[in-house]
């Protein structure tokens, strides 16, 4: 039987790409996370016949739980943006958390670097980076209890 794998968001360019290339391989079930049921991810329910479709309120461990239930993978991410600085954190590591309450046994995060550490303390406000960081660790020290992964991507996925 083919492994579940749950994708936060997945109507969004890197959740949507995860999505779409998973579904390609034929290889894994997929439930494909929102927020909010009501938004485009029913239109996705017709371009890639056969997902589940999950909600997960990323502020509500009981609801992350849920829609980790069963998983064997999960790509996690949120949003900086609408989130700001401290929020995301505290989404990201609820994330980690949930899906390890879960079983889920692998998870694979969207990361970035620290440009506190990168440049040896000079750049101290980039808390997207900073918070995107202090999430990785987090999740390498639970790596007795679930397989994580980080994945960097570039800032920019496409120009203009």
């Amino acid at each position: 039987m083919s492994k579940l794998v749950a994708i936060i968001g997945a109507t969004g360019p890197q959740g949507g790409s995860v999505l779409k290339t998973l579904y390609a391989s034929g290889k894994h079930k997929l439930r494909a996370l929102t927020c909010n049921p009501d938004s485009s991810i029913k239109a996705l329910v017709a371009k890639y016949p056969g997902i589940e479709l999950g909600q997960a309120d990323l502020d509500d461990a009981s609801s992350l739980c849920k829609a980790f239930d069963n998983v064997d993978t999960a790509f996690g991410m949120t949003d900086y943006y609408a989130l700001m600085q401290k929020e995301q954190f505290k989404q990201d590591k609820g994330v980690v958390d949930a899906a390890i309450n879960a079983g889920v046994k692998m998870l694979v995060y969207s990361g970035m670097d620290s440009m506190t550490v990168l440049s040896g303390g000079k750049y101290t406000n980039c808390v997207h980076f900073d918070n995107k960081h202090n999430i990785e660790e987090y999740l390498n020290s639970k790596s007795d209890a679930i397989g994580g992964f980080v994945i960097y991507l570039g800032c920019y996925m496409e120009t203009t």
